[in-house]
């Protein structure tokens, strides 16, 4: 039976787990403020992160004194983490209904197939008056250029007719109205679409070629998917591509995402 787009995405973060802290999290870290400053004050509020990853937004957010459970898919990212966390599924929340003041999300709802009941089960675990923060990488044409560089340059020399799993558009969620459309949808009201500024930064152009490979999911099995020859052409155009970021000491190339949260009504 073929790996659906949930099997790649649970065993491809649970082989990069150990890795994310030193590519990934320097990125979405960038999103941590915002989503915490949205749940107000948090000391002695029932927070919930889903899709935690190692669970650095979780304690950040138990440092600022709040009552944190974390969950996430992959068993390696939750051995990776410190704290209270549980293996699960952020479509169906091992939670009982509003037991949560506060719901968080950082990234993670690109990587369900089911975007939609991840939005519903983050409702249904909210207490009345519970907030709602998901944060969404915006697309190459809103993005900067960190997604239009890798994705002009893959798709320039990749053969993209490779067979993948059935997967929602990675930058769907991000287009004007979509989240917004999900959060009505599961009954969330004053719902706010806030931009987040960002950026990659990395000491040269060669560690493009770690991100993709240790930091990517979606990416590198399109780049697994190809033949030797044509994997090391990608590569070495993607050096190419991001030595112009290159100053002084490093590189830095804009990749920008949003910020959409909203209140469960009493």
């Amino acid at each position: 039976m073929a790996k659906s787009f949930k099997d790649y995405e649970q065993e491809g973060w649970s082989k990069k787990a150990s890795q994310y802290g030193r590519l990934v999290l320097p990125l979405t870290s960038q999103a941590f403020e915002p989503i915490l400053a949205s749940f107000g004050g948090l000391t002695g509020k029932r927070l919930l992160d889903v899709c935690t990853g190692p669970g650095h937004l979780a304690g950040e957010a138990a440092a600022r004194g709040a009552l944190v459970d974390a969950v996430d898919f992959s068993e390696a990212m939750v051995r990776e983490a410190k704290a209270r966390f549980s293996k699960g599924d952020a479509e169906a929340l091992p939670y009982d209904d509003v037991s949560f003041d506060a719901v968080a999300c950082c990234f993670g709802l690109l990587h369900l197939p089911e975007p939609a009941q991840g939005v519903r089960e983050a409702y249904r675990v909210l207490r009345p008056g519970g907030r709602y923060s998901v944060t969404l990488w915006n697309g190459p044409e809103r993005g900067g250029d960190l997604f239009k560089v890798i994705l002009q340059t893959v798709s320039t020399i990749a053969d993209m007719n490779v067979e993948l799993p059935k997967a929602p558009p990675m930058f769907e969620l991000s287009e004007p109205g979509r989240i917004e459309v999900l959060m009505s949808g599961a009954g969330f009201t004053y719902i706010q679409r806030i931009p987040i500024a960002s950026a990659w930064r990395a000491r040269r152009a060669e560690d493009i070629v770690e991100l993709l490979n240790y930091g990517t999911v979606r990416m590198s099995l399109i780049m697994d998917l190809q033949k030797q020859e044509v994997r090391e052409r990608i590569m070495e155009e993607l050096v190419k591509a991001f030595r112009p970021y290159e100053r002084g000491t490093g590189l830095e190339v804009g990749c920008s995402s949003i910020m959409a949260t909203g209140v469960k009504p009493h």
